[in-house]
């Protein structure tokens, strides 16, 4: 049961980390032309690491079982990290081109 409880925390992590970079697109779509068309770059590129993240999801979700131990969702913790890792960076050029004080409504 290990494993699983593993699997459906990442799902859950995952599922979190989604809904904050879907907000966050969904904030910077809502600027003005000019503004937006500054950070095209970092919306297309949440976009993409949004249906990187759907992939994940249902990856941990079809692979999972209770049989599963640590060592076979090995490739898909790594991955997970590396999306986290991913995430972090954009998030930050992102919120760069927002301006601190610009963002959060």
């Amino acid at each position: 049961m290990k494993a699983r409880n593993c699997c459906k925390t990442m799902e859950m992590e995952l599922t979190s980390w989604k809904a904050i970079i879907y907000d966050i697109t969904r904030k910077m779509e809502s600027l003005p032309g000019g503004e937006k068309s500054k950070i095209l770059p970092n919306i297309e590129d949440l976009h993409m690491l949004i249906a990187e993240l759907d992939d994940r999801i249902d990856q941990i979700r079809d692979k999972c079982s209770p049989d599963t131990c640590m060592e076979d969702i090995q490739s898909e913790r790594d991955a997970y990290n590396k999306s986290l890792a991913t995430l972090r960076v954009t998030a930050e050029e992102a919120m760069r081109g927002l301006g601190a004080g610009n963002f959060g409504g």
